[in-house]
């Protein structure tokens, strides 16, 4: 017991020992903490520091680090592919997927889905490795309250195995449905689509033809969203390559597309082209070239005008290639199929493979871009009208702002219409007379109110005239001034228009004789019809002129008897020609004048003025006025008193003895001349055998009127025949013309209204200051005078 008691003794001791220097230990550390308290805080702060600094790093470093891959996990090209959801089985282990054909039914959980075309199971092998994405899992859940029908909760890179169970709900329902419903959002459909492309172009089954009849369903119902409609495209695309089937070859357009290479149709129909002969013959396929690439983009112009764009440019790439653009390249056509869903890339194979290759060439390329730059700049004037007046697009008007070796191809239709107008116009005889507002307005363009026609209105209604085969006169092109819109116009039937050289010595010297004659005729204020016919059989008469030309100045001639120039204009023009030239022009303004019953004492003093605008002497004017009257009459001249001026003396006449001329004017007596036979052929016909290049024959006799006008008499079938062929003439004219055939003007045009009432239902003379025959009515009477012919 006593050691028992001894023994507890000796523990107490060593017990007391222990907590003595613990305590002593602690107050050391208290005084030391005391004593050293800064310094022990700094080292504090400085420690945490590190070891804060520390923590910091190594979950960074964690975070950087790339998983460990199991060891069957795939590889993706240009590491695109989506990642693992927690859940999804690991690779090792996993059940091959397999594919569904069309005709298999797949039962998930209590539905089953029909129709196929999906791989089942848990994954799938692609070149370099396997994926996950598009194999339907069975396993993986697909229970949720409610299926995200739109995909919100879906990646951008949609992936079966990473859908949250709500997508997948979603999924099953969509293919359960048929597969057509579009509320469902596109990212559902590229799962499926991504597995129509795995068994497309890694397995290469033997249902090509089931899958791009899918491709093309889907496409009808999806096609709206962009990003499904390009990777259905690129897949039929590729597909039919692979099946060496040929690829549709879209249609020239003025749209661009968003891609950012040469789309594959275009790059294939050139490369098989070009493997026949390297050179680009068709201007067709180098527009295509050049549109194919995604750096070129149109100016406003070809894409508004991109059908006169297409035109233009098939005339211009004719004209610079002749023998067509040489390609020089020894690239082939190599291509990838890159799937959709980024899990593979595979080549593909075919006759492609030895198809030349242009998508990287430049040189041509820019060359082809210039064109499309000139193109472009030419049809400039025509965009601007066609983006103010859309609505006059296919009017002659527009047509005539195009460059003129295309324009008449385009508008067909406003020239098909202004065609039939003029023919009415014409008539079975080819040639009418109307008012310039009249065919001006038959073209399309707008007459202002004040009646000025532009000059450049005038010429593109020529050129649109030239186009139908047509010429008009006044024609500003070929020298005449434009006429003002109730101004008479000339058109006649002439091949290309009737085009001739206005600078030719013979033309223009005849084209000056013509202005001065109708001068000359209206310098007694009343230019008279016979004075007319004399001027017609003087161009007739003239050897130098061809029958264009000669058609030209006789429709000339007869509108400018209507609507005569300004003589200040005319007389400046004489100090231009040559010495040859003057003398025929005074000869053409004296018979114009001598050639009548009488001579007035203006139409002197106009010749007086003519002789010395030209240089010539003034008493020429008298000895050809000799001259003239005695071509008319074997006897000498009578000159007959005029109390309205002084006495002009004649000379001589080298043949005979001078005559003393006296008393207070001149005046060819009428009495003593016999009258110069009446021109037989009417101005409407003057140019019915004109466009032989020879001198023109002698036209027979015209029909008897009473037969052309039935029903009507003679005297006033004659008025009839005039008014056709003038369209208008002065009520003063009128009035004499009725009177030398014995009737009275107003009586007479009662008679002739009365007759056109009986047979047209309307009057055929309208009366005012001018006397002008109905437009309307015109080839009414044209059709009569045919069939009376």
């Amino acid at each position: 017991m006593g050691r028992r008691r001894g023994k507890s003794t000796k523990g107490g001791e060593a017990a007391l020992l222990i907590v003595g220097a613990m305590i002593a230990a602690a107050v050391a550390i208290y005084h030391f903490v005391v004593e050293n308290a800064a310094v022990i805080g700094a080292a504090a702060i400085v420690c945490g520091g590190l070891y804060l600094l520390l923590r910091a790093l190594f979950r960074a470093t964690r975070r950087e680090a790339p998983p460990r891959p199991p060891t069957r996990e795939p590889t993706f090209k240009n590491d695109i592919r989506p990642s693992l959801a927690r859940g999804t089985p690991s690779w090792q282990g996993s059940a091959p997927a397999r594919w569904v054909h069309a005709n298999e039914r797949v039962t998930f959980g209590k539905v089953e889905i029909t129709g196929g075309l999906f791989y089942l199971g848990d994954c799938l092998a692609v070149p370099g490795g396997v994926t996950a994405q598009y194999a339907i899992n069975p396993n993986l859940s697909a229970r949720a309250q409610r299926a995200d029908i739109d995909g919100s909760s879906m990646p951008y890179w949609p992936s079966y195995a990473e859908m949250d169970p709500a997508a997948r709900r979603a999924f099953l329902e969509w293919m359960l449905g048929g597969r057509r419903d579009p509320a469902y959002g596109i990212g559902l459909i590229f799962i499926f689509f991504y597995g129509l492309e795995h068994r497309m172009f890694v397995e290469r089954g033997d249902d090509a033809a089931s899958l791009i009849g899918e491709v093309k369903r889907l496409l009808a119902i999806y096609g709206t969203n962009g990003s499904f409609h390009h990777y259905a495209n690129h897949f039929l695309n590729i597909a039919n390559v692979q099946l060496a089937a040929p690829i549709h070859l879209p249609a020239l357009s003025a749209e661009r597309a968003a891609n950012s290479e040469m789309d594959l149709a275009t790059r294939l129909h050139l490369g098989q082209r070009l493997l026949e002969a390297p050179i680009l013959s068709s201007a067709d396929d180098a527009l295509r070239w050049v549109l194919a690439m995604p750096d070129t983009h149109l100016r406003t112009p070809a894409v508004r005008c991109f059908d006169e764009f297409v035109t233009l440019w098939t005339k211009r790439f004719a004209q610079r290639y002749p023998s067509g653009l040489s390609i020089r390249t020894n690239k082939r056509i190599s291509l990838q199929y890159r799937a959709a869903s980024g899990a593979f890339t595979v080549d593909v194979h075919g006759p492609h493979e030895q198809y030349l290759d242009v998508s990287g060439l430049t040189k041509q390329l820019d060359a082809l871009r210039t064109l499309v730059e000139d193109c472009t700049a030419e049809l400039d004037g025509f965009s601007r009208f066609v983006g103010r007046k859309p609505n006059l697009r296919n009017s002659v008007v527009a047509a005539g702002l195009l460059p003129p070796d295309i324009w008449h191809q385009s508008g067909s239709a406003a020239i098909d219409d202004f065609r039939r107008q003029v023919e009415t116009a014409l008539g079975a005889q080819g040639r009418a007379s109307t008012t310039a507002q009249m065919i001006f307005e038959m073209a399309g363009f707008d007459v202002a109110s004040s009646g000025k026609i532009p000059t450049a209105a005038a010429e593109e209604l020529g050129r649109a005239l030239d186009v139908i085969d047509v010429a008009l006169e006044p024609d500003p092109r070929y020298g005449s001034s434009v006429p003002r819109a109730d101004e008479q116009v000339f058109i006649f039937r002439a091949a290309n228009g009737g085009p001739v050289d206005p600078s030719r010595p013979a033309f223009r010297a005849a084209r000056t004789q013509v202005e001065v004659a109708v001068l000359a005729a209206g310098s007694d204020g009343d230019a008279c019809y016979e004075e007319l016919q004399r001027t017609i059989s003087r161009i007739r008469a003239t050897p130098d002129l061809s029958g264009v030309e000669q058609a030209r100045l006789i429709a000339f001639a007869v509108t400018t008897f209507n609507s005569p120039p300004k003589q200040a204009r005319v007389f400046r023009k004489l100090q231009e020609v040559g010495e040859a030239e003057r003398r025929a022009i005074a000869d053409a303004a004296v018979a114009v004048v001598g050639g009548g019953a009488s001579i007035d004492i203006g139409e002197v003093k106009f010749l007086e003025r003519l002789h010395k605008s030209l240089g010539l002497p003034s008493e020429a004017v008298y000895q050809s006025l000799h001259r003239a009257a005695a071509e008319r009459v074997d006897e000498p001249v009578s000159i007959s008193e005029e109390a309205r001026a002084a006495g002009i003396p004649i000379p001589k006449d080298p043949a005979k003895p001078a005559e003393q001329i006296g008393g207070a004017g001149i005046k060819i007596d009428a009495a003593k001349l016999a009258r110069t036979r009446r021109e037989t052929e009417a101005v409407a016909g003057l140019l019915s055998d004109i466009f032989s290049e020879d001198v023109a024959e002698p036209s027979p006799p015209k029909p008897d009127a009473k037969i052309a006008w039935g029903g009507l008499d003679r005297p006033y079938a004659e008025l009839v025949q005039l008014l056709e062929q003038r369209g208008s003439m002065p009520r003063s004219e009128f009035d004499r013309h009725a009177r030398d055939i014995g009737l009275l003007p107003d009586g007479a045009i009662e008679r002739i209204n009365d007759w056109s009432f009986d047979r047209f239902d309307d009057a055929l003379i309208e009366d005012g200051d001018d006397v002008v025959l109905a437009p309307h009515l015109r080839g009414r009477l044209s059709e009569m005078k045919d069939r009376a012919a």
